[in-house]
């Protein structure tokens, strides 16, 4: 899969095709949601990574990042894209257990049930895409 996490290219729509958009600032997330409507694509990841706001030592900046969460995830729902959080770590240090991911989903008034189903469909439907493209004909 294609992820794009340069927001430079998504604002001066120099865009390429791309699976996943990674929101690394979510100060501006609004103006992300803009540019990613502008686009008019469906089946894309927005990924939030945990590892963003982690050793943040303000509360105000968990709050807008829960905030980012609830706007992110309302915009995928409502444009038929995804919403994926991850550890966004590079060591098996920093992984999040399926509790703790489900913890903030709730906290974020996100299903985990829902949430888990519905990026097993998307990442389904991105298996086929790659694997029809890629299988000889």
């Amino acid at each position: 899969m294609i992820i794009l996490d340069q927001i430079e290219k998504l604002f001066h729509g120099k865009t390429e095709q791309f699976d996943i958009f990674n929101l690394t600032n979510f100060n501006n997330h609004i103006e992300v949601i803009r540019q990613l409507k502008r686009l008019n694509r469906q089946n894309i990841g927005i990924e939030i990574k945990i590892q963003d706001i982690r050793n943040s030592l303000y509360s105000h900046d968990v709050g807008r990042w829960i905030r980012c969460m609830k706007d992110i995830y309302k915009f995928c729902k409502l444009s038929d894209n995804q919403f994926i959080i991850s550890s966004g770590t590079n060591s098996k240090y920093g992984l999040i257990s399926n509790i703790g991911v489900e913890s903030i989903l709730k906290i974020c008034e996100i299903d985990p049930k829902k949430y888990w189903k519905d990026l097993e469909d998307w990442l389904e439907i991105k298996k086929k895409v790659y694997y029809d493209v890629a299988s000889p004909r």
